[in-house]
């Protein structure tokens, strides 16, 4: 019977298909398919660099395998600079892995701070829809399914996309989908940024489209600028989506930063601006308050 635990001891080192060597410093976390490491390059060009290690350990499930491949296809075939990066991948005893960028501050970490002035708040959110812009541009576009305060990154004054473990083809059939993904559900679907598409796709197999992700983020959004999710919590992931009003955003560019978290959170996805659209607006918003900024503080950040 295969066991889903796996580790990486002190100072074990793995060698990656580039040939370079990678040594253990300490495990960063669990996920429903992988373990993560914190790991330090002892040879090769990047020697003395520090990555994340993302090694498979589910395999109880082999059918969990085949899409953390294709994640790893996916980051090294579509570079861009919000979009994680991946270094170097290969295969430890059976566990296939991919050595990718270490990015340790999350977005929820920067929610909770509740320290960022309304500028910075505009400019991670226009990162991050250009980010979805960028995937949607893809042939065929890319949904991404799981987009929350925890698969962002901060990145000095980057915000980066990652985990895109749940990554669909737009073009891709249900039959081909479906069965891993409701696999994940309870894991992977998160479970306070459902979006109406996904259940839809969890109860029938109508596939979701890019505009998906738009209500992932807007529930995000709402999250940075107010502090709550306006998502109301759910028994299971199959119930029907309900929201509550997104609260108070203060502020002179606190009307428009709202209407435009409103437009991504339409139930109807035919209601929602597509990304590149948005990326307009969100960037107007970020270049008046920068200009208010500067005006008073002699700086933007």
């Amino acid at each position: 019977m295969p066991t889903d635990h796996f580790d990486l001891p002190f100072e074990r080192s793995v060698q990656g298909e580039s040939g370079a060597w990678y040594r253990t410093v300490q495990r960063l976390g669990v996920g429903g398919s992988a373990a993560t490491f914190l790991v330090v390059a002892t040879s090769g060009r990047a020697k003395g660099c520090f990555f994340a290690m993302k090694v498979f350990r589910r395999q109880s499930k082999p059918e969990r395998r085949d899409p953390f491949l294709k994640e790893i296809d996916f980051l090294k075939q579509h570079r861009h600079p919000l979009v994680m990066a991946v270094f170097d991948e290969g295969t430890y005893y059976d566990h296939p892995f991919v050595v990718a960028e270490y990015l340790p501050q999350t977005l929820l970490q920067f929610i909770r701070a509740n320290s960022a002035t309304t500028a910075e708040k505009l400019s991670y959110s226009l990162q991050i829809v250009s980010a979805l812009a960028f995937l949607e541009t893809l042939q065929p576009p890319v949904i991404h399914r799981d987009i929350k305060p925890q698969n962002i990154f901060i990145k000095g004054r980057s915000c980066i996309l990652g985990d895109f473990g749940l990554m669909k083809l737009q073009h891709a059939s249900p039959e081909e989908d479906l069965p891993s993904f409701k696999q994940s559900v309870g894991v992977g679907m998160p479970y306070r940024y459902r979006t109406p598409e996904l259940v839809e796709y969890l109860i029938d197999g109508t596939p979701p489209t890019t505009k998906s992700d738009l209500f992932q983020l807007g529930l995000v959004l709402a999250e940075l600028f107010t502090g709550k999710n306006p998502q109301i919590a759910a028994e299971s992931f199959k119930e029907r989506i309900q929201m509550k009003p997104i609260g108070v955003i203060r502020g002179a560019l606190g009307r428009g930063i709202s209407n435009l978290i409103a437009n991504m959170l339409e139930l109807n996805p035919n209601d929602r601006e597509p990304p590149a659209k948005l990326l307009d607006a969100w960037q107007g918003l970020f270049f008046t308050a920068a200009k208010r900024t500067l005006a008073l503080e002699g700086a933007v950040f």
